[in-house]
């Protein structure tokens, strides 16, 4: 191969990555866990945030029409709050603080109590997801869970547990 051959082969290779790399999604990176320090516990597993403003609870909307929490569909590594809190972050792109224990799934995903602060207060219209989640999620709500049935819930099984640590996590946080 002559070497001006050589030089354009590496430039045209060398174009292609850059193309390539351009037009990949980019991936953002992941925030820190926010745990609030009187309520670091230490259960491992997967994790879901149940977050209530003025008597709703933040939820995603499945494609199939089904409500759920944001949660992992495998385990995780992280400790179950970092699990819950970047679940969260990743299905819906709010960044919560993971705070007590509301619950636990009879397939051991922890339940806690998170608090947004981000101008919220629960009367919101339903909301895109941000652009890095999948086409499962449809939108994002506040929903009042005693007026939901048992097969609204994505997973049905779970649904007494989730409207239990709703009732626990109480509604200590006002809307803004």
């Amino acid at each position: 191969m002559k070497a001006g051959m050589k030089v354009c082969f590496i430039c045209i290779t060398t174009a292609l990555i850059m193309l390539i790399q351009a037009c990949s999604k980019e991936s953002l990176p992941e925030p820190s866990c926010r745990v609030n320090a009187n309520y670091v516990s230490n259960q491992q597993g997967q994790g879901a945030c149940i977050i209530r403003l003025n008597n709703k609870l933040l939820a995603i909307k499945r494609a199939s029409g089904l409500y759920d929490l944001p949660i992992s569909e495998s385990i995780s590594e992280k400790s179950a709050q970092c699990s819950a809190h970047y679940e969260m972050w990743k299905q819906t792109g709010l960044n919560i603080e993971v705070e007590k224990v509301v619950g636990i799934q009879a397939n051991g995903t922890w339940l806690f109590g998170c608090k947004l602060e981000a101008g919220f207060d629960g009367s919101e219209p339903p909301f895109e997801p941000p652009p890095w989640v999948g086409s499962d999620i449809q939108k994002i709500q506040f929903v009042e869970p005693f007026t939901l049935e048992i097969d609204q819930w994505h997973r049905p099984d779970q649904f007494i547990v989730v409207r239990d640590g709703f009732v626990a996590q109480g509604n200590y946080q006002q809307g803004k």
